[in-house]
């Protein structure tokens, strides 16, 4: 992983709230109504393949494990809804060998207010550990 990557921003990425999609999910946790917080992660794939390219980050996403997710609501999203997704690269650093990177996406609704910021911390373990 390439700390001088950190501040890295990617283009924009559209997103539109799918119905069908958001009914997937309120059947899966059971609810009968809103979007579900945890749909914004649909956003998030999105735009992670874009990240995951990157060469200048040089991330070994064999060597990647998930470290935490979390999600900052300005408001919830709503069906059918199209967002543009925003991905940046928040903050890099290496400990002991292991790489901590944190990707932040924020979700923008069509007036570019963001509606949402995920953020993901992935570890990229050292090499042989």
């Amino acid at each position: 992983m390439n700390p001088a990557a950190e501040g890295t921003t990617y283009p924009a990425v559209p997103f539109t709230v799918e119905p069908s999609r958001v009914a997937a999910f309120r059947t899966l946790f059971g609810i009968s109504e809103g979007v579900p917080p945890t749909f914004v992660t649909a956003a998030e794939f999105a735009a992670f393949p874009q990240v995951l390219a990157d060469r200048h980050l040089d991330l070994d996403f064999s060597r990647v494990v998930h470290g935490s997710q979390g999600y900052a609501f300005r408001r919830p999203l709503r069906e059918g809804e199209e967002l543009a997704v925003r991905a940046r690269i928040e903050s890099i650093r290496i400990r002991g060998g292991n790489g901590f990177v944190t990707i932040a996406m924020d979700l923008e609704d069509a007036e570019g207010v963001v509606v949402c910021t995920a953020r993901s911390q992935m570890i990229e373990r050292a090499t042989g550990a």
